[in-house]
């Protein structure tokens, strides 16, 4: 397969993924009706460990001789497990209690993060764009945070900034723990820590379980389902093209997650709150500007 073929594959996978996490907030929010946030997160990770430790034993027979991974990296994958377990715990807390384009927004401003903290922990220097792109950024997460505008409350605010600060920290992570994990193993570790934190919640701060009905339990195994198709498709983008190209793309689940939201009852966002979820989509987009004109300048060459 030709690299033009191999890029436009990862760009379409890369655009079901975002459709099919955005379907996953959907379900999410609709199940934030009947059950507790703490029940949600724990059905959110049960079901992702569920689908995942399949295909784990289905690659392991498959690959009978198996990659020798390094030894250690088990505090690098505990710690991206529960702060990746803290974002969606924060998201989905706005999730229930805000409009779901807005709740995604806040998400999705995690490459603003991650490219500040490779600034500032990883001494990664940003070139001009890329500090232009994180001004930009910030913009946009104060515009659909404005309490005046966006009628959000406080904690609504802190957790959507936390939500997108946690996921920074999660993708950062990530790089460490290449060549001790693969990425099946990784996507484990992160469900076990979901229903972990789900489950400490439950234990801690309700007295039981609420009453599952067909309906909510349709709900549960549909967010299993969609999640882990989202995941499948992103994590086949990645493989099959340059994360620069591809990236930017993922910013498409703002505009689903507004759709959806709409269907589901949620009011139309304010003219603020949409210009904010626009720059925060022209940020990621800046940050991957410099790898898309590189990859370009390739593709050109090679057709020379």
């Amino acid at each position: 397969m030709t690299r033009t073929k191999l890029i436009n594959f990862g760009m379409f996978y890369m655009l079901a993924g975002a459709f099919f996490f955005s379907l996953m907030n959907s379900f999410m929010k609709v199940l934030s009706e009947s059950i507790t946030i703490n029940e949600n997160i724990f059905f959110r990770g049960i079901t992702m460990v569920v689908f995942i430790i399949p295909l784990i034993i289905i690659k392991k027979n498959k690959n009978k001789k198996h990659h020798q991974n390094k030894k250690g990296g088990w505090g690098r994958l505990i710690f991206r497990a529960l702060i990746g377990s803290l974002s969606l715990y924060a998201m989905l807390y706005n999730i229930s209690t805000i409009s779901l384009g807005t709740s995604i927004a806040f998400a999705q401003s995690a490459p603003i993060w991650t490219a500040l903290f490779a600034w500032i922990i990883l001494r990664e220097k940003p070139n001009i764009g890329v500090i232009v792109s994180i001004f930009i950024g910030f913009i946009g997460v104060i515009l659909i945070s404005n309490p005046q505008t966006s009628n959000l409350s406080i904690i609504n605010i802190i957790l959507g900034v936390l939500s997108g600060i946690f996921a920074a920290l999660a993708f950062i992570s990530i790089k460490s723990l290449k060549g001790y994990f693969d990425d099946l193993t990784i996507m484990l570790s992160f469900g076990l820590g979901a229903s972990l934190l789900g489950i400490i919640g439950i234990i801690f701060f309700q007295n039981s379980f609420s009453t599952i009905e067909i309906k909510e339990f349709a709900s549960i195994i549909l967010v299993g389902i969609t999640g882990t198709i989202g995941q499948y498709y992103i994590t086949k983008a990645y493989t099959l093209a340059p994360a620069g190209i591809v990236a930017p793309i993922d910013y498409t689940r703002i505009v689903f997650s507004l759709v959806f939201g709409i269907m589901l009852g949620d009011v139309i966002p304010d003219m603020y709150s949409i210009i904010g979820m626009y720059l925060i989509i022209l940020s990621g987009v800046l940050v991957a500007m410099p790898i898309i004109i590189r990859e370009i300048k390739i593709h050109t060459k090679g057709k020379k």
